[in-house]
């Protein structure tokens, strides 16, 4: 009996849970996820911000730093705290070089950088301005310091060749680490932090700068972006200008199954460069390095273009490249031809990786990476047909 009265209880309880739930429904109140949205069309507020626990816990280690925190997210994390000294070193340096005094950058960097970051307001650690000001110069300097060197740079020349990480010679041995932490995705600082310390150090005029750091932040030919990130992928895809749509894009062929159709592959220098020629029956796409870095940049690109770019350019050429390879054959294959850049020299891990970096792809049905393999497919089942006909005479 009391076992029922107990049962009847709780049910009355889950029933005004739900009566609590509809009286203090408000239609007037905005979705979260239409104010984020709308943050990011209008002024690109938020630009730097925590990639999905969904993604992130499948491999946590390729979107966290290892050698160096930029920004607010990881500062003081005990694994990245050695990297501090040669960040004061290369302030102490810049600082010296620098013919405005301290405080003119403080004061210039004052203006809005915080809405740059998604998550800033929930940071407690972060709420004295002054000091979230200091950090945007520290981790500022350091990014230009080092783009500068790693670039070709020389006018800075003020630090010994063996230096490690700001020496003409020395930077080489730390280069693929640190530039494998500078393009995570929570690890990235406002191009207005880069462009306002370059500008007021060097007073250039405004397009001068602008010149300067996109071909600091791997983007020549592209105009001011949000970020590091953010240019690289510029650079990467140069700003195609796609449809979006959310459909997969179907695909049945591997490379080796379209190789034995008489398929021919060629490679090209950028995304812009992928075509099918019908006439040649040539696939032509850009080559991807496959290191021990590639896994880590490619979830980070992936995961910042979801949520920020126009298309999805870059997911579905990655989508692509994981479509033609599904055995070491493939990655032998597409090797041979300088589509895939093996640093590892062996076929199996190269096929590993890209399976693993082509998880949770969205793909536009729209870009050229689509578009090509329904060419494919087409020349495919037309030559099988051919095939299967003179067989059958």
């Amino acid at each position: 009996m009391n076992h029922q009265r107990g049962g009847e209880e709780e049910e009355d309880g889950k029933k005004q849970s739900l009566k609590v739930i509809f009286r203090k429904l408000d239609l007037e109140k905005r979705d979260p996820y239409l104010e984020s949205e709308t943050k990011v069309t209008k002024k690109h507020n938020g630009s730097i911000f925590r990639v999905a626990n969904h993604i992130k816990e499948q491999n946590p280690s390729a979107y966290e730093p290892k050698h160096v925190s930029i920004g607010p997210y990881y500062y003081g994390r005990a694994q990245l705290k050695p990297m501090q000294i040669h960040k004061e070193r290369s302030l102490t340096h810049f600082l010296k070089r620098s013919k405005p005094p301290l405080q003119s950058y403080l004061d210039k960097l004052m203006e809005a950088v915080r809405e740059s970051y998604d998550e800033l307001d929930k940071m407690e650690e972060w709420t004295d301005d002054d000091e979230f000001v200091m950090l945007m110069m520290f981790d500022g300097v350091f990014l230009l310091e080092f783009l500068s060197i790693s670039r070709g740079h020389q006018n800075n020349k003020d630090y010994g060749s063996n230096d490690p990480i700001f020496g003409v010679d020395g930077y080489r041995l730390i280069y693929d680490s640190l530039m494998q932490d500078l393009l995570l995705l929570e690890n990235q600082l406002p191009y207005l932090v880069l462009y306002t310390l370059l500008s007021v150090s060097r007073e250039l005029p405004d397009q001068s700068v602008k010149s300067i750091l996109s071909w600091l932040m791997f983007a020549p030919k592209c105009d001011p972006g949000l970020h590091l990130l953010d240019m690289y992928m510029k650079g990467l895809l140069r700003d195609g200008q796609y449809t979006t749509n959310w459909d997969e894009m179907i695909v049945k062929h591997s490379a080796s199954e379209l190789h034995r159709c008489g398929i021919q592959f060629k490679g090209v220098q950028s995304v812009h460069g992928i075509e099918f020629d019908m006439t040649t029956a040539t696939l032509k796409l850009p080559p991807i390095i496959i290191n021990k870095q590639t896994l880590s940049t490619v979830l980070n690109l992936k995961a910042y273009e979801t949520r920020m770019g126009k298309n999805r350019e870059y997911n579905s050429y990655i989508h692509l490249i994981n479509s033609l390879v599904e055995s070491s054959k493939d990655v032998m294959l597409l090797q041979s031809k300088g589509i895939i850049v093996n640093a590892f020299g062996s076929y199996e891990v190269v096929a590993d990786i890209v399976k693993e970096f082509s998880k949770n792809t969205v793909v536009d049905i729209n870009s050229m990476s689509a578009v090509v393999v329904q060419q494919m497919d087409k020349y495919y089942n037309k030559n099988t047909k051919k095939k299967c006909w003179r067989l059958l005479r």
